[in-house]
């Protein structure tokens, strides 16, 4: 796969080049360092065997502790090189696990929320994310590791071709065979491993539920928490068996190759033994020792980091697939969307279905806004309230028909303008584990550090008197418990921070999905108030279960398998006697005897 190659290479490269330079030039010295340790070595013995031999003359004396100190000064730098090599590897090992990081991030922000709803791009986004964190470093370290074993396995063997041209040749093929049982194993390895990436999200799933601060509750009062733990225990065993089968097997396969590599290995220096004494060169002998035992090491530690590296890359396919998956994007002009609508919004013959579904969840809406208006949207769940909510904001387009704004198609704005004036609030807002502030000025990140702006959105949310005097650093206070010193709030106070979030923005257009659920009937009459204020003249489209809150709109829609089947005010639908005041009167017979 050169392309993939090529690509690797140019993200190690823009990491951190000088870090690059710096291990490639280290790798080139200290794989010829070895070879030459060899020769050294050598002449050392060799001298000192002959000046024995001939009664210590001093040339010989003084040769062979010239060549010692010159022995010793290439361990230093050797040491020296290793512990630099050290320090790169680790620094550049970061930049690059926070590059690679980086890179997913921005892949991700570009892709639309029906994709995150898609179970096989959640496969995809989980492989990516789990082989960023050290794929890509193992692969550029075993691709230098390969690189430095290379120059010294080539360094030594033609010292050893110098002495022994059989020798260097045998010693040279033997490993080889156990480098192409790796590869195979590790392919097989791979296969596997992507196979039960579904099996291994459920297996992370289960493993954070104990530890899952929104879980706690319900494990413990539901006892829950042995359930999952033995879940856990079955998923993770049938993972090791596996797992297990699979190191068996390879284990066997390379078990005859690891024999012929060391009886090689052990022939060789039987066969230099032999060779040295017949020609009286014992300095020769030990070079040929440890030149044997470097090209053992070297090649074996070769074809190992080279089956590595063949290894990694296939999982680096994995990053790849991510950052390489792409849809059309979505149609999209130049218009920008008006302060505030002058005609309204129309929903013409609009049906949708989810990606990868048949079923249609919203039929044929014909619906027109008034601007300026507020429209109520009630139905039961699954009615294809939020789902008409998705389609305004452009997190998905119609199947079929359009949505208008002004009278012009929603697809001839800016997506961005279209997003940056609506404001909305959805039934499964975020809750940030970050302070007040940013919290409530995510809502408008460019005015984020606007503070009157942020204290007049959590005063009309009515979150201002509970952040004011209840939490200890106010606005800079950090909400819920997954840092320090954070404050837990509860869902009715959260649900108040959310609202203002969606009131820091003066926008024409105001979603408000499921509102007050968890707020108390006087705060909701409050927030409405405060509504009226914050929303004038833009046109407000609010889907609650609520009829109190449901009733201050000035225009009530029941919707109901997908199709709008009343149309009216309050009054007008309770007169009509059908599904609304059904509904209405199921509800208040819960406060009143109906």
């Amino acid at each position: 796969m050169p392309s993939l190659w090529a690509r690797l290479l140019v993200l190690f490269w823009e990491a951190q080049p000088c870090y690059v330079a710096g291990l490639l030039l280290i790798t080139l010295i200290t794989g010829v360092i070895p070879s030459l340790q060899i020769q050294v070595t050598t002449q050392i013995i060799q001298n000192a065997a002959l000046a024995i031999e001939v009664g210590q003359p001093s040339r010989l004396v003084r040769q062979a502790l010239l060549f010692g100190f010159l022995q010793g000064a290439l361990a230093i730098l050797f040491a020296l090189f290793e512990l630099v090599q050290q320090q790169l590897q680790s620094l550049l090992q970061t930049r690059l696990v926070n590059s690679i990081s980086l890179v997913i991030a921005k892949k991700a922000i570009t892709l639309g929320v029906e994709h995150f709803e898609n179970p096989e791009l959640q496969n995809t986004l989980q492989r990516a994310a789990t082989e960023s964190g050290y794929r890509p470093y193992g692969v550029f370290w075993m691709l230098v590791n390969s690189c430095s074993q290379l120059v010294r396995t080539i360094s030594v063997v033609l010292v050893l071709f110098s002495w022994n041209h059989v020798l260097g040749l045998l010693l040279l093929l033997a490993p080889f065979p156990a480098l192409v049982t790796r590869i195979i194993f590790g392919n097989r390895r791979y296969k596997m491993e992507r196979e039960r990436t579904q099996q291994d999200r459920l297996l992370r799933y289960v493993h954070g539920l104990p530890m899952d601060v929104k879980a706690a509750k319900e494990l413990r009062l539901f006892r829950l928490g042995e359930h999952f733990v033995r879940q856990y225990q079955l998923l993770s065993e049938q993972f090791y068996q596996a797992d297990s089968d699979l190191a068996r097997k390879q284990t066997t396969a390379q078990a005859p190759f690891t024999v012929l590599t060391n009886a090689v290995s052990a022939g060789a220096q039987i066969f230099a033994i032999g060779l040295t004494i017949a020609s009286g060169q014992i300095g020769l002998l030990a070079g040929y020792m440890q030149a044997i035992a470097i090209v053992q090491g070297s090649v074996e530690a070769l074809s190992w980091s080279v089956s590595e590296v063949y290894v990694n890359h296939l999982y680096l396919g994995n990053l790849y697939e991510f950052l390489d998956f792409s849809t059309p994007p979505m149609k999209q002009g130049t218009k920008l969307v008006p302060e505030r609508l002058s005609q309204g919004i129309e929903f013409r013959g609009v049906s949708f279905k989810y990606p990868g579904t048949e079923e249609m969840v919203l039929k044929d809406i014909n619906l027109f806004l008034k601007a300026g208006e507020c429209i109520a949207l009630v139905g039961q769940n699954g009615a294809g309230k939020t789902t008409l909510v998705k389609l305004l904001t452009r997190l998905y387009e119609p199947t079929e028909g359009q949505i208008l704004l002004d009278g012009i198609p929603l697809e001839d704005y800016d997506l961005q303008d279209v997003r940056r004036h609506i404001s909305v609030i959805f039934q499964d807002f975020m809750q940030y584990p970050m302070t007040v502030r940013e919290n409530v000025g995510f809502g408008y990140i460019e005015d984020m550090e606007n503070e009157e702006r942020i204290r007049h959105a959590a005063q009309a949310s009515g979150a201002a008197p509970m952040i004011e005097t209840e939490l200890p650093q106010q606005y800079e206070t950090i909400l819920g418990r997954m840092f320090e010193n954070g404050k837990e709030l509860s869902i009715g106070q959260w649900q108040k921070i959310a609202l203002a979030r969606a009131f820091m923005r003066n926008a024409p257009i105001v979603v408000l999905d499921e509102p007050t659920s968890s707020i108390d009937a006087e705060a909701e009459a409050e927030i409405f108030g405060h509504l009226q204020e914050v929303a004038a003249g833009a046109t407000t489209l609010l889907i609650a279960h609520r009829f109190s809150t449901v009733r201050m709109a000035d225009r009530i829609l029941v919707i109901k398998h997908g199709q709008i089947i009343e149309d009216g005010t309050h009054q007008e639908l309770l007169a009509l006697d059908g599904t609304y005041a059904h509904l209405f009167r199921l509800q208040a017979a819960g406060y009143l005897d109906l």
